[in-house]
Parts: structure tokens; C-alpha cells; sequence
């Protein structure tokens, strides 16, 4: 009898092809997967038992069968763009996630395969970074990584996260000390702002304890005249946009519901506050006889067109030019930061002996912990004061 004439390959470029069903989507859907031969459409139908017997296997084993090789870099892009970009405030998503992944995670573990990464490594790339960054840092680089497994794991990509609870992170790194004004150097400063042009932003700054962003995203709608009471409504902050990575300013929402909040101010305040001009003059040419034009600003710390005040401008141009007019007046009173001045307020506050919540209710924290950690009596002579024990 003559012999069976071989099949002829069913596939382009002369393989063979078997097409087996492995599951089902959510709606109901046949899932096919194929496997390819050069040599016989047998050996093809052979690589295919040879899967069902290896997923069959790792399901009763682990639980779970991963038929991806997806590297770390791919997927934490992956996470990054479906899971946080958009879900979170603009610099939140950059701070706390962008960056961490894309500036530590993806050089260090990027070209390797999810399930190859073992907690080991994870560890020992702590023990690394310890010399380099600070004990907060070190903590946001651990999340995202653990929050990356997490859906890795949701997405049948691999079966272990790596950052296990055994994983230690410690730094050598001191965490950068929180300074503050005196009180009388405070008043030494606010009484300083009252004559210089920039000085409205920084008596605001220092009397309310509100963030930069809070400041500069201050409309004269959030100011209630009757009460004296300034509205925390919403922040403004500097994006990148992700098709041209051109910056832009924006006024948005508050990092959380704790950041909206009202604060009693002093009627001072109030009174140079209703002073400042919310009408301004833009564009125009003098020299071409063409008048500017008169406009009514919407924010109370606006841009030189009366617009949204970029927060990297405002610090170049008004926090920093002011504060070296202050040092050159006062050389014994330091530069601090403008989030150094939200510390002095809390500070302040704290040695006059209001209570942790009042402080938390007027720099909108969530976190009494840390508030606690930070401000509570942390002295000999504040502890002294709570105790009725002053000299």
C-alpha cells in the first residue's frame, strides 16, 4: 500500500497550524489560541496537548496559569496610563507615580520579565537606594511597585508580587528639616510686607497657612466680606501636557476633601485684601495711541494678563523677589521656602496652645497622626505650657 501523502502546511510561510479553544471572554466569547510547526501539522497538535497539560498544572499548583512574558518597564507604562493617568489630580500623578516609575523603577527592573523579579531583588534594591533618597521617597517607589504587581497579577500577567510584607525599607538619608518663622519674626516680616508691592501675598501666606497653590487659585468669589472668612475652593497648579510635554497652568480642584475649608481672617486683612485692584489694565500700545483694555480679574493673585498665575512664575517673580528685599532689610531673619511658611503658621499656632484638630481644620490635613508626630508639644517649654508648669 502506497504511503499517506503528507498534508501540505495550512499556514503562510509554509507552517502548520492547530487552532485549539482555551476559555471564554466575560461575555461568553470562544477564546482560540494557535500553534505553529515548520515540520508537521503532528508536531503543531503536539505543542498544543503540551500547553493544556502545562496550564492544567500550574492552575492546580499556583492557582494560576500566566501565558504572557510581559517585561516590567512594558507594563508599568501599561498601569501608568490605564490605572492613574487621568484618575488622579495632574501633579499627584506625577509626584507620586510618574516619576517614581520612570525615574527609579523602569531603569532598575524595566527589561525584565514580571515573574522573574523575586522579592530578593526587590530588597536588595532597596538596600541600594538607602544611600541616595530619603525614607519618603524610598515608600513611594515601594507602592507603585506593589500596586504595579497587584494589577499584573488581576491581568493574568503573573501569579507573585515580589514586594512581599518581609520586604524592610530604611534610609541614611535624614529627611529634610522643617523650619519655621518666630513669632517675631513673623511679625517682623508681615509688618515689612505692608510696604512692598509683593507684600499682600505673603501676609496672606503667613496669616492663613494656606499652600501656594491655594493662594494663587483664590478668586474674589471665595472671599465673604461680611464674616471676614476666606474659601479654600480650589488650587492651581503646572502640568505637562502629554502629547506636546509643554507646560500648562491650570486652576483646579483641591488635593482632597480636607483642603476645602474656610479660614476667619483678621479684618486688617480683609481691608488690604478689598484694596487690592480686581480691575487691571491689558495690552494696549502707548506709543500707537492704543488703549489698553480694561478687564475685571477672576483670581485675586493673578498674571500679568490677568490670568491664572503660573505657580513656577509667581515664585520666581514675586515669592523670591520679595524675600531678598526682606533679607536685605532684615539679614538676621533666613529665606524659608513658601511651604516653610504653612509650617510657621501650624507652628505658631501650636505655641499658642490650639488644639491639633482646630490646626488640622485650618490647614486642611487629613492626617492627625502626623500632625501629632510633628507639632504636638514637642518642646520642653511647650509640653511646660500644656501642664500650667511655666516658670
Amino acid at each position: 500500500m502506497p504511503r499517506p501523502k503528507k498534508e501540505a502546511p495550512n499556514h503562510a510561510g509554509g507552517l502548520y497550524e492547530i487552532k485549539i479553544t482555551i476559555g471564554k471572554t466575560v461575555e461568553g466569547k470562544l477564546i482560540r489560541k494557535s500553534f505553529y510547526s515548520s515540520e508537521s501539522k503532528a508536531d503543531a497538535k503536539k505543542q498544543a496537548q503540551q500547553y493544556v497539560i502545562n496550564k492544567e498544572v500550574a492552575e492546580r499548583t499556583v492557582g494560576q496559569f500566566v501565558d504572557h512574558e510581559v517585561t516590567f518597564g512594558e507594563w508599568a507604562l501599561k498601569w501608568l496610563e490605564v490605572y492613574k493617568k487621568g484618575k488622579v489630580k495632574g501633579n499627584t500623578y506625577y509626584g507620586t507615580y510618574q516619576n517614581p516609575v520612570e525615574k527609579h523603577l523602569i531603569p532598575k527592573f524595566g527589561g525584565i520579565l514580571l515573574k522573574d523579579i523575586k522579592p530578593v531583588d526587590v530588597q536588595n534594591y532597596f538596600a541600594e537606594m538607602k544611600k541616595k533618597y530619603a525614607l519618603e521617597t524610598l515608600i513611594k517607589i515601594r507602592n507603585c511597585m506593589k500596586e504595579i504587581y497587584v494589577t499584573a497579577i488581576e491581568n493574568d500577567l503573573c501569579y507573585k508580587n515580589p514586594v512581599t510584607k518581609s520586604l524592610k525599607i530604611t534610609s541614611v538619608i535624614p529627611p529634610t528639616p522643617k523650619r519655621a518663622y518666630t513669632k517675631e519674626e513673623s511679625e517682623k516680616i508681615i509688618q515689612y510686607a505692608k510696604t512692598h508691592k509683593e507684600g499682600l501675598a505673603i501676609i496672606v501666606l503667613l496669616e492663613t497657612g494656606i499652600s501656594r497653590s491655594e493662594l494663587l487659585g483664590l478668586k474674589w468669589e471665595d472671599i465673604d466680606y461680611k464674616d471676614s472668612v476666606i474659601y479654600i475652593n480650589q488650587g492651581t497648579v503646572s502640568l505637562s501636557d502629554p502629547e506636546t510635554g509643554k507646560y500648562m497652568t491650570v486652576s483646579q480642584g483641591l488635593k482632597n476633601a480636607y483642603r476645602q475649608r474656610f479660614i476667619p481672617i483678621s479684618k486688617d486683612l480683609l481691608n488690604m485684601i478689598i484694596a487690592k485692584p480686581c480691575r487691571i489694565p491689558v495690552g494696549g500700545n502707548k506709543r500707537k495711541g492704543i488703549e489698553p483694555k480694561i478687564i475685571h480679574t477672576e483670581y485675586i493673585f493673578h498674571g500679568p494678563c490677568g490670568g491664572v498665575y503660573n505657580p513656577r512664575n509667581w515664585s520666581a517673580r514675586v515669592y523670591d523677589s520679595f524675600m531678598a528685599d526682606m533679607h536685605k532689610a532684615y539679614p538676621e531673619i533666613p529665606i524659608l521656602s513658601c511651604h516653610e511658611l504653612r509650617h510657621t503658621k501650624a507652628t505658631l499656632l501650636k505655641d499658642d496652645g490650639v488644639d491639633l484638630f482646630t490646626i488640622a481644620k485650618i490647614l486642611g490635613h487629613s492626617n492627625l497622626d502626623m500632625l501629632s508626630k510633628r507639632y504636638a508639644h514637642n518642646t520642653v517649654e511647650a509640653l511646660k505650657k500644656a501642664l500650667g508648669l511655666e516658670d
